[in-house]
């Protein structure tokens, strides 16, 4: 058919005909058709035509098929009854999401559009499918759509539903969504709409909003009116035990106070708030953490022996501090110095800056262990040593960890303001670690006045100090006042300290601190823009946001520091450990780079982001780095490697056994270099943390970034400029248990839990046999000539034997086959029967697929899906899902009496440790700055 004639006659009836046929036949002959788009919307547009809307509805079609979308879009809306957008085909699909794209990016359109995107929501819901409209409302930011399709919804429990939707948008539109789900959570809760695992959702959107008071409200109601909230489960005290439990893991300790705080004091029920209390402070959870971790600890200490050998450590320095922090990383929590005993005498052979490292350890050592400390430091505290009352210091900082102890930190205080350099670098890293996230305004005019004096020792302390007391603030106030500070500083280590801390300080602010970052990025210092790489990666902590993967990229390639480019892909591993399946991806050039820096620091990302994940992947990236030429490369290798296998064995992970091997034989090496050796160190600590039973963690068990584990592995990583900011790890460290607590906050005995694997597949590894080096054989040199000669005669002996031997008729089988040239010492020996048996009692047995798991318990984070609850038992978690953490148990019979583990229980006799050498170094012998120097170890005296 003659389409153009068609449409050149006058008679409107064959226009329409033409117009009816083109239209059946667009989809398949559009390129032909498309010919004619101009005489088709003249007809669209000549007011006289009587199918206006037909013509308009196949241009519609034709613009669809030439890829221009937004003419088609418009002619569609002009085609009246001919378009239908109820229909779900590819040209509907099609148009729809060009309008709604187009909407969302420029936030303006007409009424035609607008009203089609509020048609197409209005069809969801009412196909039950309200998640994905409220999704569209929220990227076009239309609160209005969003409030009236909730209200709308008619669902038990839809807000909780939907809160991932409001959480991937940012600043004030998140804010009043957010504000917007309260009253209708509010509601759900009130009605019981809310499962028991929901509640935690309840409360985050509170705590997103800075909202402390009313989350003290919801507290205190649950504890006072039993019917205001319907549970599914459980007791509304219960609840909100977990929930304390669960706001002291994710908060910082400033926004925990609020809530504290605006607990009513009742007599009737200050038992209940003290309870509260002691979960929202922490207190309970230290408690039953000590209790796990000095009860189920396996320390392996072999690795740890090779390292020290007999070597001096007045000849190393390095490497003695690397075996002091390796067993203190081992032992972290677990209140074990049995290896510190046994070796006391090599222990106390360090002076200096060693000294302030080894004092300090114990704070790892006796992590959560607050009832003693004051005990544990005292010998260290008495003695006139600087760097030993210093390292002391620091470790009780160490020990009392977010604490907020008043009275310690009048004492740390005063010490602040001693003669003495070393005593007053280990108070401030002290007073901000008990004081972490506090913002004492005290403090940080006492941090403010130590860093103006513009004194290496004791401004990096006191800059340290600052980061940590006002970690997460989010103060751009004072991060401005930092930039002043290291700006007029011409000092390295207040310059870069400084720089850290404003990242500490820009926690999780995302879009608020792009002034900052900015600034910082664009700094002439190197050291500044170091410190900037750190900011931008803990502004957007966890989000693995592209468009700070490309800036961090552009930065590891551009830049002229190596420092910084270091720094900027060490910054992947903080940005992605939400999501470190696609990092070793990223990092796969990297890992190939000419530059032994980058090399380095792709091994830490990947360490970092995937800590005890085992991930295979990424364990595929780093193993060629053992073997590299560069020594901080391997030890780089060795401490990623370290973090990733943690709590693993070889039946979890094949690679596990192989990289053991490598280890062993970098340990057995007499002159592998002292850097790699720390590294060394620093993995066997990391892979016997506390015991078997700490991890590094960056994330809570509900996915939330954690200020303390973020800041703690930030500062750990200064170590390649600071050794002894190693110990700041121990913040970083989390439990891998499971600990079920009572209405009386005591572990009841009597709960258990059922693993459905081998008992093998997540069980403490075997410890490391001790070698035993074989007695070597002296060797007698021998000329060639004289060699020769004696085979001769050997060869004319054995001949001699053998004729003999045929003429007796004595001569075996087994010999007869033997060549002459074969010497007597060359029979391969056949194993005994003793040895045989010994094989066979060896062998492994058949092993049940299930065992039985006793409260408390190690149960890792693979583990989790193989754990199954008892039925029938008598205590049954309060949050079904939850396998792992401090869980509230439900008592189905309280009237019983239950074996429990009371852990208000103090210890009869604490224990003081000692493990450095008491006598004073002599005044004069005293550095003005900590320097690893060979040279001058070796002119240290003999304490």
């Amino acid at each position: 058919m003659n389409f153009n004639t068609l449409l050149l006659e006058k008679d409107n009836d064959l226009r329409i005909l033409a117009l009816k046929e083109m239209l059946n036949q667009v989809d398949q002959h559009w390129s032909e058709i498309s010919e004619l788009l101009s005489q088709i919307e003249a007809l669209s547009e000549d007011p006289k035509f009587p199918e206006r809307q037909l013509a308009s509805y196949l241009c519609a079609k034709i613009q669809y098929h030439l890829d221009n979308f937004d003419e088609s879009l418009n002619y569609a809306l002009q085609s009246g009854q001919y378009w239908q957008s109820d229909l779900n085909d590819k040209f509907n699909q099609c148009l729809i999401k060009h309008c709604i794209e187009q909407y969302r990016q420029s936030g303006k359109a007409s009424e035609e559009r607008i009203r089609l995107i509020k048609h197409i929501l209005e069809l969801s819901c009412g196909q039950n499918n309200h998640i994905s409209a409220i999704g569209v409302a929220v990227e076009c930011k239309r609160i209005d759509w969003v409030a009236e399709i909730l209200n709308k919804w008619n669902y038990p429990g839809k807000m909780i539903s939907v809160l991932h939707l409001f959480n991937t948008q940012r600043g004030e539109f998140k804010e009043q969504l957010l504000r917007l789900s309260v009253d209708l959570i509010y509601e759900e809760a009130k009605h019981g709409q809310i499962p028991n695992e929901e509640w935690g959702q309840f409360v985050t959107v509170l705590i997103q909003l800075g909202e402390a008071i009313k989350v003290a409200e919801i507290l205190w109601t649950l504890v006072t009116n039993e019917n205001h909230y319907k549970l599914q489960t459980g007791t509304p005290l219960l609840l909100a035990e977990q929930l304390c439990i669960d706001l002291a893991q994710n908060q910082k300790p400033q926004f925990i106070q609020k809530i504290i705080a605006a607990l009513p004091i009742d007599q009737q029920f200050q038992e209940v708030r003290d309870k509260l209390i002691k979960l929202l402070s922490g207190e309970q959870q230290r408690k039953a953490y000590l209790y796990f971790l000095k009860n189920h600890r396996q320390v392996d200490v072999e690795v740890l022996n090779k390292i020290k050998g007999p070597n001096d450590p007045k000849q190393s320095s390095v490497l003695h501090g690397a075996c002091m922090f390796g067993h203190a990383l081992a032992t972290a929590g677990t209140q074990d110095t049995s290896f510190l005993q046994a070796n006391q005498q090599w222990a106390t052979k360090c002076n200096y800056w060693q000294r302030f490292t080894a004092t300090s350890t114990l704070g790892m050592i006796h992590k959560y262990n607050i009832e003693e400390s004051q005990q544990i430091m005292a010998t260290h505290l008495s003695q006139t040593n600087p760097f030993e009352i210093g390292g002391a210091l620091y470790g009780l900082g160490l020990i009392h960890f977010g604490t907020q102890d008043q009275q310690l930190l009048l004492k740390l205080s005063d010490h602040m303001k001693s003669q003495k350099e070393q005593i007053i670098h280990g108070a401030c890293l002290g007073s901000g670690l008990v004081a972490f996230a506090s913002e004492d305004e005290k403090l940080n005019q006492d941090y403010h006045n130590l860093v103006s004096k513009n004194e290496s020792i004791y401004g990096e302390g006191a800059s340290i100090g600052y980061g940590l007391l006002n970690a997460g603030s989010g103060s751009i106030e004072q991060c401005k006042r930092l930039l002043v500070l290291a700006s007029q500083s011409d000092k390295d280590k207040i310059v870069r300290t400084l720089s850290l801390s404003i990242a500490c300080i820009l926690f999780h602010q995302e879009d608020k601190a792009d002034v900052i970052i900015d600034q910082m990025l664009q700094s002439n210092d190197p050291l500044i823009r170091y410190g900037g790489c750190f900011t931008l990666a803990f502004a957007y902590v966890g989000t693995g946001s592209n468009k700070i993967i490309q800036k961090l990229l552009s930065i590891s390639v551009n830049d002229v520091s190596e420092d910084v480019r270091r720094a900027a892909v060490i910054s992947f591993g903080f940005l992605m450990f939400k999501n470190y399946e696609a990092l070793p991806k990223i990092m796969r050039l990297l890992t190939l780079s000419y530059n032994p820096h980058i090399r380095y620091a792709t091994a830490i990302a990947l360490g970092i982001a995937c800590a005890g994940t085992l991930y295979a992947d990424a364990i595929s990236a780093i193993e060629p780095m053992l073997t590299d030429t560069v020594d901080f490369v391997r030890q780089g290798a060795l401490i990623a490697l370290g973090m990733i296998l943690s709590q693993g064995n070889k039946e979890q992970e094949p690679k596990f056994e192989p990289i053991m091997k490598s280890i062993n034989e970098i340990a057995a090496k007499k002159h592998e270099t002292v850097l790699t050796k720390l590294g060394l160190a620093i993995f066997q600590g990391l892979l016997d943390c506390g015991g078997r039973n700490l991890t590094v963690s960056l994330q809570s068990r509900q996915g939330v970034p954690k200020l303390n584990a973020c800041v703690g592995m930030l500062w750990f990583l200064n170590y390649w400029y600071w050794y002894p900011c190693l110990s700041m790890i121990s913040i970083a460290l989390q439990p891998v248990s499971f600990i079920g607590l009572n209405e009386n906050l005591d572990i009841p005995k009597d709960f258990q839990l059922q693993c459905n694997t081998k008992q093998s597949v997540f069980d403490y590894p075997p410890p490391q046999k001790k070698s035993e080096k074989p007695i070597a054989e002296k060797k007698t040199v021998q000329l060639s000539t004289t060699q020769k000669v004696r085979a001769r005669t050997n060869k004319k002996d054995l001949e001699k034997k053998q004729i003999d031997s045929a003429s007796q008729g004595v001569i075996s089988r087994e010999q007869s086959k033997m060549s002459l040239e074969q010497q007597p010492s060359e029979i391969i020996k056949q194993p005994s029967l003793i040895e045989e048996q010994e094989k066979k009692q060896a062998a492994p047995k058949d092993e049940p697929n299930q065992y039985i798991l006793t409260n408390p318990c190690r149960i890792l984070d693979k583990q989790k899906k193989h754990i199954q609850l008892l039925e029938g038992s008598r205590f049954q978690p309060l949050l079904k899902d939850r396998k792992q953490g401090l869980v509230m148990l439900i008592d189905s019979e309280p009237s019983q009496t239950s074996e429990v583990i009371s852990l208000t229980v103090k210890p009869k006799q604490p224990i003081i440790e000692q493990v450095v050498n008491q006598q004073p170094a002599p005044p004069n012998q005293v550095p003005e700055e900590f320097v690893f120097d060979e040279a001058l170890q070796n002119e240290e005296q003999k304490p």
